[in-house]
């Protein structure tokens, strides 16, 4: 069963951004939320909604349960 957390959810979003040299600022900009929203979701204080996670997982080229499950990067599927 998928485990769906803030803290995965937290994980997963800052090796993708890692690995694809994003600040938050410029995350939250292509997001289309506050620099503090993408600073909340790192520290896994707040869960995006939905069609949030579908926008993050079109830039990062990757599906969005490659951002909401518990997964390596390996395991993950880049489109």
């Amino acid at each position: 069963m998928a485990t769906w957390s803030k803290e995965v959810f937290s994980k997963n979003l800052r090796r993708y951004m890692e690995r694809k040299e994003i600040s938050q600022k410029e995350l939250a900009a292509i997001v289309g939320v506050s620099a503090p929203t993408i600073n909340e979701w790192i520290k896994a204080k707040k869960y995006p909604r939905i069609d949030k996670i579908e926008i993050l997982a079109n830039y990062f080229h990757i599906l969005k349960s490659d951002l909401i499950e518990e997964k390596t990067i390996e395991n993950s599927h880049v489109l």
